[in-house]
Order: C-alpha cells, then sequence, then structure tokens
C-alpha cells in the first residue's frame, strides 16, 4: 500500500471516530483524546490534518455528503430544490449534521471557510440550474434568486435549531412552492400532482 493510500485510510477512520463519538455526544463534549482513541491514532497525527476539532467536524459532514446533494439537470428547478432540502434536512439531523450548525455558529472564520470550500460550489451549481430553467422556459429571469434560496434554506435551518424539529417532506414541498410561484412561468407538474 502505498503512502497516499495509508494516509487516505487513515483520515478515513479519522473521520469515522468523529462521526461514531458525535453518536455519542455533543459537540462541546467532544474530544481530540477520544477521536484518537477510536481511530487508533496519536494526537499529533490528527492535528497534523487538522487544526482545531471544528475541521474534523466540517470534514466529516463533507465526507458524509459527498454525494447527496448532486443535481438532476434532466428535472425541474422545483423537483431538485425539493430533493436537495430534503437532503439538508435529513443531514443537518444528524448527529455530525446538528454538530455542524453548533461550529457554524460558535467559530466564524471556521464558518467562512466552510462556506467557500463547501457550500458556494453548491450554491453555484443550483445557480446553474436556474439558468437552465430560465432557458427552458420554467421561471422568470428578473427574480432574485440569491434571495429566494436564502429564503429555502434559511428556514430548514430554523427548524432544526430553534424547534429541535426535522422538516418533512410536505413542509419542504409547500415551502419550494411558496418561493417559485412568484417566478413559474408555466404551471409545474411538481405542483399539478399536490
Amino acid at each position: 500500500m502505498s503512502e497516499t493510500e495509508k494516509t487516505s485510510r487513515r483520515k478515513q477512520c479519522i473521520l469515522q471516530a468523529v462521526a461514531d463519538a458525535l453518536q455519542e455526544c455533543d459537540y462541546s463534549t467532544l474530544t481530540i483524546e477520544d477521536i484518537a482513541a477510536r481511530a487508533g491514532v496519536g494526537k499529533s497525527t490528527i492535528y497534523r490534518w487538522w487544526k482545531h476539532k471544528a475541521d474534523l467536524v466540517f470534514d466529516t459532514f463533507k465526507e458524509q455528503t459527498i454525494s447527496i446533494f448532486e443535481l438532476d439537470l434532466t428535472q425541474s428547478l422545483q423537483y431538485n430544490l425539493n430533493q436537495q432540502l430534503i437532503k439538508l434536512s435529513y443531514a443537518l439531523n444528524q448527529h455530525v449534521g446538528r454538530a455542524l450548525l453548533v461550529v457554524l455558529a460558535e467559530h466564524r472564520e471556521a464558518a467562512g471557510e466552510f462556506f467557500k470550500q463547501y457550500l458556494l460550489p453548491r450554491r453555484e451549481a443550483t445557480r446553474t440550474l436556474i439558468e437552465l430553467a430560465i432557458q427552458r422556459g420554467e421561471v422568470r429571469a428578473d427574480y432574485p434568486f440569491d434571495l429566494m434560496l436564502d429564503m429555502l434554506y434559511g428556514p430548514i435551518h430554523y427548524q432544526i435549531i430553534f424547534f429541535n424539529r426535522k422538516p418533512d417532506a410536505d413542509y419542504i414541498q409547500r415551502l419550494v412552492e411558496l418561493a417559485l410561484t412568484p417566478v413559474l412561468l408555466q404551471p409545474s407538474t411538481d405542483l399539478q400532482e399536490s
């Protein structure tokens, strides 16, 4: 096994240890010592790749959600937004997702990096989907889509953080319909089915 493969395997082991630890404790009681013991590595090995436990939580969340937010460009904007919000709601309601929300609130600098490295590329992909929906004639072009995206994602965080409740598919469908109704050029089949 090459050194690169060994490094990759160790990193995977450490991220799995973070996920396992968060099944039993919350972010405030998560320790590097516990993670190292679970992963079978020394603390120095962890600190070689991560400066802070916040970085470990970010990378664990990224690892767990690497493929769940992929968009289906053959489907409508409404379909994709529904799917994306359902998956986000599920991911944030898991132990690692809840720890991520704490990190985002407590570590502004790390949160900024997470936004640039993880969230911004996904937002850009959604922007591409919006451009495609405009070209297809699904939605108007003259709409504040960045504001619309904030309106869609904000309530998911709000429901989980303040009400300790995972938004269900019905809530998400109604949220997407509410955000898209002013912009739709033609009735969506998603809307007609509800």
